[in-house]
């Protein structure tokens, strides 16, 4: 019993030192430092890059873009309405002005027998349906309202987009200070382990005791290995929702 008081008292002396050590953790860049400590650098890049490589933000862009063009169109649709004719003819004619302007115009019947000549004509159609012209202005205030509706989807989007890239970056930050809690836990654990084992070589503690040490410190492994995981994903699924490293992302790339 008094080896085992002596034991959990050297452990406890470890497991303080052990917290003194820094977390070994993966080596990062100064930007990656200031995207874990810093919110508010960090949070306005992330919604930008999410936002810019989000399929859905470029699907509806495509419809604001068909809804304006809608809008133009609707705005020129009475020029559908009017058409210009002309015509060209050569030959002779059956009627034709003579050259004293006070007589009136002599018909030949055999017009073939008369010069050639050029005639040259142009107009302007105009048709009109009531039906279109009373409604026009609807038409183009319709157009205008889908335009405004797909702006509001993809301001929509933006705002849940905003909102993913919080929980991500909140569960990102929470992972890497589990993994480096862990981290720590590990290392304590191996120093106890150590010390159970250099116990049990001298013969002032029993076998159960170095299974517990031992125990603990596997147990110790498998939550610093999960921990690990758990960051790993999470940078994982926020670098695929940004479209880039986290590290290029602070670098401004």
């Amino acid at each position: 019993m008094k080896n085992l008081l002596v034991l959990l008292l050297l452990g406890f002396v470890g497991t303080g030192r052990a917290q003194t050590v820094p977390a070994k953790s993966e080596a990062s860049p100064a930007g990656a430092v200031a995207f874990f400590s810093s919110p508010g650098l960090a949070l306005p890049r992330l919604y930008d890059a999410a936002i810019k490589h989000s399929a859905e933000i470029a699907r509806l862009d495509a419809a604001k873009g068909v809804a304006s063009e809608d809008v133009v169109l609707a705005r020129k649709k009475m020029l559908n309405m009017f058409s210009l004719a002309s015509s060209y003819n050569y030959g002779s004619l059956p009627y034709f002005a003579t050259a004293d302007a006070s007589t009136r115009p002599a018909y030949i019947v055999n017009p073939f027998s008369q010069g050639l000549r050029a005639v040259y004509s142009v107009g302007v159609n105009a048709v009109v349906p009531l039906d279109v012209l009373s409604g026009r202005r609807s038409t183009v205030r319709r157009q205008e309202l889908i335009l405004n509706e797909a702006e509001a989807e993809r301001s929509g989007m933006e705002s849940k987009i905003r909102q993913y890239v919080i929980t991500q970056y909140q569960g990102l930050v929470l992972a890497r200070v589990e993994m480096q809690h862990y981290q720590d836990a590990l290392q304590s654990a191996g120093i106890n382990k150590k010390i159970a084992d250099k116990k049990f070589k001298e013969g002032e503690i029993q076998v159960d005791e170095q299974i517990t040490a031992i125990d603990f410190y596997n147990r110790a492994v498998l939550a610093d290995a999960e921990a690990k995981s758990k960051y790993q994903t999470a940078v994982l699924l926020m670098e695929d929702l940004i479209g880039m490293s986290i590290n290029t992302l602070m670098q401004g790339q």
